[in-house]
């Protein structure tokens, strides 16, 4: 009788209590946006409002994952990889870096590819967050999703306080490639979306600001599960919402 009413307060417990923790994981990486977002900021006060590059490389707000002796990984070896800390490395030789200090502002505790390989992509991964190209990024791409010119100036953004900076993904071939993007003149997107905390998202802001965004479409969870490249989004508002914030004039 004993052991059926713990089992039952377990059963009862249990669902409160995980998402507790997940609710603690949301609110770190909530915090992270926001340190990233505030870096971005500083970045660009500091530059004469020039926005930070959105790819990775050694121009760019997170350079590429690479050795001691500063050789980048190519993809043969990061599916070698047996840790991550030739991301980190990256992650601190970024133009934002010195404005955190901190790697663990570049890493969800809900993202867990930093744990061991994922068979379905091959490799570790540790930075959650990525940039969207219309922020200096490449200029092909952006003329090739629909866009135009990459903004390299703030003063080139339309209302910052509504234009995202950061957004959480998980590349399924690894670590985050570059920058994100979505189809602008049809409604597709093109990289999945990530969604780590139940229905619910932490975006960053080029203002500085962060929130948590709820995604509405149950197709965008099924992509966010599924990690699939080049997926509908007619009619998705999801889709829409993030359209309205890819803004430059």
């Amino acid at each position: 009788m004993v052991v059926a009413i713990i089992a039952l307060l377990i059963s009862i417990l249990l669902p409160a209590l995980t998402r507790a923790r997940e609710q603690a994981k949301q609110s770190v990486c909530l915090s992270n946006q926001k340190t990233l977002a505030n870096c971005f900021y500083q970045y660009s006060h500091d530059n004469r409002d020039a926005v930070v590059g959105s790819f990775t490389d050694r121009f760019s707000w997170c350079d590429w994952p690479k050795r001691e002796n500063g050789t980048y990984l190519n993809d043969a070896a990061l599916r070698l990889q047996t840790d991550t800390s030739a991301e980190e490395r990256g992650i601190r030789d970024g133009l934002l870096f010195r404005y955190a200090q901190k790697v663990e502002v570049y890493h969800c505790p809900s993202d867990r590819r930093n744990v061991g390989p994922r068979p379905e992509n091959g490799a570790l991964a540790y930075r959650t967050y990525s940039m969207p190209n219309f922020l200096n990024g490449d200029a092909w791409w952006e003329n090739h999703i629909g866009g135009g010119k990459p903004a390299y100036r703030t003063t080139q953004i339309r209302k910052t306080a509504d234009a995202f900076s950061f957004i959480e993904e998980s590349d399924p071939r690894g670590v985050n490639m570059n920058s994100w993007v979505m189809w602008l003149q049809r409604e597709r997107w093109i990289d999945p979306l990530t969604v780590w905390h139940y229905d619910k998202s932490t975006i960053g802001f080029v203002d500085g600001h962060a929130i948590v965004h709820a995604w509405q479409d149950p197709r965008t969870i099924r992509m966010s599960a599924d990690q699939i490249f080049d997926t509908d989004a007619t009619g998705n508002v999801d889709y829409r919402y993030l359209l309205a914030r890819w803004s430059t004039q």
